[in-house]
């Protein structure tokens, strides 16, 4: 596999993981779709993609607790809405609002996560850690989506 190939892949891998635990609609080649929170994916040795939804539900209304999609069926996968916390935006606004020094903030943005003096991670969830730091990043963290929600951008 060439080195372009690589990246495209590895690029590929890394968006379709930041879609995990968000929901989504795949569409299948037969014209039908299941909408429903993406908990798993396999990207096989031969690409082809396979995905479990949680809570899915298809085009009817008929609601289902998991559904396992072989990869050959998939035809689109839609992520309607873009979440509303940004691991990069985050850790910048943490920088400046909290006057932690950026060499202490890890971004993953894989894991869509932000790490602190590798003691604390944050994601949308909220703030795993103890301690005054950790009470002063949940308020940032608060505070940056009440933000976001109203549809304007935090100062970084």
């Amino acid at each position: 596999m060439g080195a372009v190939t690589q990246s495209a892949l590895r690029g590929l891998i890394s968006e379709l993981n930041g879609l995990l635990g968000n929901e989504i609609t795949v569409r299948l080649t037969d014209g039908s779709a299941y909408t429903g929170r993406l908990i798993g994916l396999d990207l096989s040795e031969r690409f082809s993609l396979h995905l479990v939804l949680e809570n899915a539900r298809n085009q009817e209304g008929k609601t289902f607790y998991k559904v396992f999609i072989n990869g050959s069926r998939i035809s689109e996968i839609i992520f309607e809405t873009r979440p509303l916390f940004d691991p990069e935006e985050f850790g910048k606004y943490i920088t400046s609002k909290l006057n932690i020094p950026s060499s202490f903030i890890k971004v993953i943005k894989e894991a869509h996560a932000v790490y602190v003096y590798d003691k604390f991670k944050i994601t949308e969830n909220g703030v795993e850690g103890a301690g005054a730091l950790a009470g002063k990043l949940y308020s940032a963290l608060q505070e940056y989506l009440e933000v976001k929600r109203r549809g304007t951008q935090p100062q970084v």
